[in-house]
């Protein structure tokens, strides 16, 4: 049973420090079940697969030829990345610290166009 939208604030509120790692997956899956929106989808080993799924690997450019890797706690192509952060700190504006925007895909290729015939 999905808890109601006072339940959640009431399980959540107060969760200060902790385990990040530990909690953030829970949370969200429960965030989305509250919202009634699609959770998260397993995560594949075809990495150009992995459009909505928690952990996604990626690879950045450090500087000069170097390659990074790392990973985003929650991505969902052409809509968010979320990096999950737990503190013990009070934070007057949460929203802040995240300001990511994420372009949205380019639109499909148009259809091909059919020839009249005459």
């Amino acid at each position: 049973m999905a808890l109601s939208v006072d339940q959640f604030i009431a399980r959540w509120q107060g969760q200060t420090g902790g385990a990040e790692r530990a909690n953030y997956a829970l949370f969200l899956t429960e965030l989305c079940a509250v919202l009634e929106v699609e959770p998260p989808q397993p995560a594949s080993a075809e990495h150009q697969h992995n459009n909505y799924v928690f952990e996604r690997a990626v690879s950045f450019k450090e500087g000069g030829d170097r390659i990074g890797h790392g990973r985003i706690d929650l991505y969902k192509r052409g809509h968010f990345v979320l990096e999950a952060k737990q503190s013990r700190q009070a934070v007057d504006r949460p929203f802040e610290q995240l300001a990511l925007e994420i372009p949205p895909p380019p639109p499909p290729p148009p259809p091909p166009s059919k020839k009249k015939k005459k």
